[in-house]
């Protein structure tokens, strides 16, 4: 194997994996929330959107259920309509995901308009906690 090879998988192996790349958004001594911008590409359906990935993680030895509103409603109806609710069991974590089912993820752009691109800057607000017994 030539030098060229050993220099190709030490450094395929050295980066991270995109996917493992999470921001820190929200942090306290129970939970943390990140996020993630990824490409939700549906060509079977035809739509090409990128959004933000929200993972919830506990981090306590308790069951919680944290509930936060996506960005930063108007008014108080919108503001029910983005009320996102995450059960965690005990040092759980849950990850959005691109399919429809899932809540955990935040709107940033259309890929496939012809128009100029807008996007929707990463925002959580009513940010809550509760234990469960």
């Amino acid at each position: 194997m030539s030098i060229l090879n050993y220099f190709f998988i030490f450094f395929t192996l050295s980066i991270p994996n995109q996917e493992d790349l999470w921001i820190p958004y929200y942090e306290n001594d129970n939970f943390m929330i990140s996020y993630r911008l990824e490409r939700c590409n549906d060509i079977k359906n035809g739509f090409d959107f990128s959004f933000y990935l929200i993972k919830a993680s506990n981090k306590t030895n308790k069951n919680l259920v944290i509930d936060f509103v996506l960005g930063d409603p108007i008014n108080p109806r919108q503001k029910e309509e983005e009320k996102v609710i995450v059960i965690l069991g005990k040092s759980e974590s849950k990850e959005g995901k691109c399919d429809k089912k899932s809540n955990l993820k935040l709107f940033y752009s259309d890929n496939m308009s012809q128009k100029k691109l807008t996007t929707r800057e990463f925002k959580l607000s009513s940010i809550n906690f509760v234990e469960i017994k």
